[in-house]
């Protein structure tokens, strides 16, 4: 190969790699240190070369893992992930995992014309949001989970993680994390707490405002500041709530995003902005501890992401033994500990508990490494959408074709305002 050829062959594939994960700079410093997988590890020549492929094209014995940014433990020096580590070595079966979801909306129109006409995503298992998984059930796109293949979920699964709306049997899904969507600020930053939707509307902020380029999440909110269920709504009370949105003079959001207002908040590009609840628990612990995250005082959005295998996926019976081994208590422990979402399997609080008493007893529970004892004491209780957790919030709509298709052209209005 000549020098021209590869330099060429190693920019195309540069290219390929940032579109494939869809990278952003947070992103890239994940990876680069504390978070995600190390990048500097990615760009040898081989790895690069390998990034001109298409997700799917490699071996079928690699499981590949279509995930949300800043949603599974990693090392702190950024090489691997301990949870996928361990399943590899139980199971022989190597997992390629990848940040690229960062929108459900985006998500959804990024594959449905793939899924539509059959053929292969490139992905095995995909972690997409609930009115995603009733879309993508209804068209035809999902496979049906084994349940006989997952005796964890059997098990261990807490009864608030079963038969949820959008797949009231469990047939397509199985709940991976939950949250909730709110506000979070920096003090410093807005020089007063928040404690309403109406103050991410305050001009005093105009320009430093984020977003969420979701719609059910920016409607949900915006309805609850008007004292509507987003369950109960009628399509008139989201003309409401759109033109309370679009109440605010042009430029007033700094942007829309998806997963992308993570690092313009932790900079403090962004005074305050919609938010999910776990990653505001990850940026306290390693980005910025300044920013706060409150729950509106009129509600805020509760919601969970699923696992699940799309049609024409290669890997069906290694997809079934991810979505097990997440179901086991000491997998879905370590999780929970470095995410800090909601966790959907039994006794995992109970075990952040012990490892607290166990760190406590190795006398590190004065350190600020987010491995200790006093982190774990006040992480427990946060995994599980008990009362204290989920007070003053509420779940998404269930929309008919009509409804969403309104909703939709309502909010298309919010995104170019």
């Amino acid at each position: 190969m000549s020098d021209q050829e590869s330099r060429s062959q190693i920019e195309l594939a540069i290219d390929n790699l940032m579109r494939r994960d869809l990278i952003t700079r947070r992103t890239f410093m994940r990876r680069a240190g504390r978070g995600g997988l190390a990048f500097g590890a990615a760009l040898t020549l081989p790895s690069l070369l390998a990034a001109c492929a298409t997700p799917g094209s490699s071996q079928s014995a690699t499981l590949k893992w279509l995930n949300w940014p800043a949603y599974i433990d990693i090392t702190e020096d950024g090489s691997s992930y301990p949870s996928i580590d361990a399943f590899t070595e139980q199971t022989g079966i190597p997992v390629e995992y990848n940040e690229g979801l960062l929108a459900n909306a985006d998500f959804l129109s990024q594959y449905a014309p793939d899924l539509r006409a059959g053929n292969n995503t490139g992905w095995d298992v995909m972690t997409p949001g609930g009115w995603v998984v009733e879309r993508m059930a209804r068209n035809g796109w999902l496979e049906e989970i084994d349940h006989s293949k997952l005796p964890n979920w059997t098990a261990n699964c807490a009864d608030y993680a079963k038969g949820l709306w959008f797949d009231p049997d469990n047939k397509h899904s199985v709940w991976w994390q939950g949250g909730v969507t709110g506000i979070a600020y920096d003090p410093n930053l807005t020089g007063r707490e928040i404690t309403s939707f109406d103050d991410l509307l305050d001009p005093k902020f105009s320009g430093n405002v984020g977003g969420f380029k979701d719609m059910r999440d920016m409607f949900g909110l915006a309805l609850l500041s008007l004292g509507v269920e987003p369950v109960k709504s009628t399509v008139d009370d989201v003309k409401r709530a759109q033109e309370k949105i679009l109440s605010v003079p042009k430029g007033h959001f700094r942007g829309w995003y998806g997963n992308e207002y993570y690092e313009p908040l932790a900079a403090g590009d962004l005074s305050i902005s919609v938010a999910w609840s776990g990653d505001i628990s990850q940026m306290n612990l390693y980005d910025n501890d300044k920013v706060k995250f409150i729950v509106p005082d009129t509600g805020g959005m509760r919601w969970n992401d699923n696992l699940v295998i799309p049609k024409g996926g290669a890997n069906l019976d290694n997809a079934h033994k991810l979505l097990n081994y997440y179901y086991d208590p000491v997998a879905a422990t370590t999780l929970s500990e470095y995410i800090g979402y909601f966790t959907p399997v039994k006794g995992v609080d109970a075990k952040i508990k012990a490892d607290a008493e166990a760190a406590r007893a190795g006398g590190d529970g004065a350190s600020p490494d987010p491995g200790t004892a006093d982190l774990y004491d006040a992480l427990a209780p946060t995994v599980v959408p008990g009362p204290a957790q989920v007070a003053n919030t509420f779940t998404d709509k269930e929309m008919t074709e009509e409804e969403e298709a309104q909703w939709n052209a309502l909010f298309e209005k919010v995104l170019i305002s």
